[in-house]
């Protein structure tokens, strides 16, 4: 079973508090154990980022480890040299949150871009937040440029269509996504809130979670010269 879940925003790095959709995760990998691998490629592998991920999910049981372009190995490390058959014995790989064009960039240069796919073709469950969230589909709108407004980005094209995050948090995620659909710059996307998820089964997009109240993901494409938004019914977690 081929699985992706896009979180808009949330989770371990954003909430001060254990998050539903943290323990979201772990459930869905069915074991009560599971191996979690944390790629924060996106943040140059922060070492804090990687503390909170080692704290949240191994206070959950969870088996846990990271792989990191920028930093020298620790005891938690999945080596640079060694990481394709480490990452396809994970349950889960997690994604986090930072410039998805740098991210991306890495990846390619490394390969880790085949492995991902491979990972995901043999079941692993691929997750991520923001950055993490857009970088399986075709296209993520983003600021990783470091401009002023946000940008369509080529990505891994494991998921079909666009996708945009922390879409609730700022009106002009909303107006930059608009702009991109009438231009016909970003294929037909997912827009995702903070506190909201989109599971993907194989390419479908199978339901959507969410953990905080009128927080939902959207779907928004062009009919004609009019851009349609789409509110999608939320499955409520953490209750």
């Amino acid at each position: 079973m081929q699985r992706i879940l896009a979180i808009g925003g949330g989770g371990f790095m954003m909430e001060d508090s254990p998050s539903p959709i943290d323990t979201h995760i772990t459930r869905l990998t069915g074991k009560a154990r599971p191996r979690m691998c944390y790629l924060a490629t996106p943040s140059g592998d922060l070492p804090a980022h990687l503390d909170k991920f080692d704290a949240a999910y191994g206070s959950m049981g969870c088996k846990t480890s990271h792989l990191a372009f920028f930093r020298q190995p620790d005891s938690r490390s999945i080596l640079v040299s060694d990481f394709r058959p480490r990452l396809l014995e994970q349950d889960a790989i997690y994604v986090g949150g930072g410039n998805t064009r740098s991210a991306l960039a890495v990846w390619r240069e490394w390969g880790l871009d085949t492995t991902l796919r491979e990972a995901w073709e043999s079941g692993v469950l691929l997750a991520g937040m923001s950055a993490g969230a857009m970088c399986w589909f075709e296209a993520g709108l983003t600021d990783s440029f470091w401009g002023s407004a946000h940008r369509p980005l080529d990505c891994l094209g494991l998921l079909p269509g666009g996708c945009a995050v922390h879409y609730s948090s700022d009106p002009k995620r909303r107006e930059t996504l608009h702009a991109a659909q009438q231009a016909c710059t970003i294929p037909p996307s997912i827009a995702i809130d903070d506190f909201a998820a989109a599971m993907y089964l194989g390419t479908s997009l199978d339901r959507v979670f969410s953990w905080r109240t009128g927080s939902t993901a959207y779907q928004a494409y062009r009919d004609g010269g009019t851009v349609i938004e789409t509110p999608l019914p939320a499955e409520q977690i953490g209750q």
